[in-house]
């Protein structure tokens, strides 16, 4: 799939110009007569990219247009020209992008996926849900420099999640890796070594802290524990259950149609003359 995403990428660099003059407005790069529009950079942009992500994808697909342009521009200056294997995989990739779009439009409905669906495949599935490390379910809290007030509120509760909604913690960016709030269930192994310190035991419901490391005071608390072999509850990954099925449900529709189409054509094979 990310080849033929590559490879995408190089047919709209190499063809997605324009040699007529557009409006001085849409223009975003000019190699001699051709030029490169907003409307196409836009459209190989990845969807909701940071204004420096942008900036960084924008500048790298401009760059390799103009690269392109100059070389195939000096190819054709030294008769370079395409082989007939080359002309063919380019009418391919038309091909595919043509197939691309058909069943784009053939597959906008919803695929639906039942609980009971989600659960046969839960239940017929347990392999898949094996934890194969320890896990702990944490909340994690961070301060760059102590808070008193909050940190009095921490010692006085029995949920550190509490605390965090209650002072807007969570909606917070930190300088560190973790963020505030829950963050679900997290190999024990991968924890800072400072973390599994202060966390090791077996007790849950526990708020651990403070937890001093070099950026600043963490303080956690433990919610569940679960060992490696142990399988992971339908509700954590109810989700990516449905994700599965509606792909496959997805998959299946899409060879129904490839099938259907199929008899409107006359298709012969001849693998002997290969085999």
């Amino acid at each position: 799939m990310k080849l033929f995403f590559y490879a995408v990428l190089l047919f709209v660099l190499m063809m997605g110009c324009s040699h007529n003059a557009p409006p001085q407005s849409e223009i975003v790069a000019r190699v001699g007569n051709a030029y490169l529009t907003k409307d196409i950079v836009e459209s190989l942009l990845p969807p909701q990219l940071s204004p420096k992500h942008r900036s960084f994808f924008v500048k790298r697909i401009v760059e390799q247009w103009i690269d392109n342009q100059v070389l195939a521009q000096k190819a054709q200056e030294e008769d370079l020209a395409l082989s007939t294997v080359d002309q063919w995989k380019l009418q391919n990739l038309k091909l595919e992008l043509l197939a691309s779009k058909f069943l784009e439009k053939k597959t906008q409905q919803q695929f639906p996926v039942t609980d009971r669906e989600i659960e046969e495949y839960y239940q017929a599935n347990q392999e898949e849900f094996k934890r194969e490390h320890d896990e702990v379910h944490l909340v994690h809290v961070f301060f760059e420099k102590p808070d008193k007030a909050i940190i009095r509120e921490i010692r006085q509760s029995k949920s550190l999640l509490e605390v965090i909604h209650k002072n807007y913690l969570d909606q917070q960016i930190t300088k560190v890796l973790e963020p505030n709030g829950d963050l679900g269930y997290v190999v024990t192994e991968q924890l800072r070594p400072e973390f599994r310190r202060a966390i090791r035991g077996t007790k849950t419901g526990l708020i651990y802290g403070p937890i001093y490391s070099k950026d600043g005071i963490h303080y956690l608390q433990v919610l569940d524990r679960q060992p490696a072999g142990s399988i992971r509850s339908l509700e954590l990954v109810k989700d990516t259950i449905k994700a599965h099925l509606e792909a496959q449900k997805r998959q299946t529709y899409i060879k129904m149609i490839k099938q259907s189409v199929r008899k409107d054509f006359a298709i012969e094979t001849f693998y002997e003359n290969i085999l």
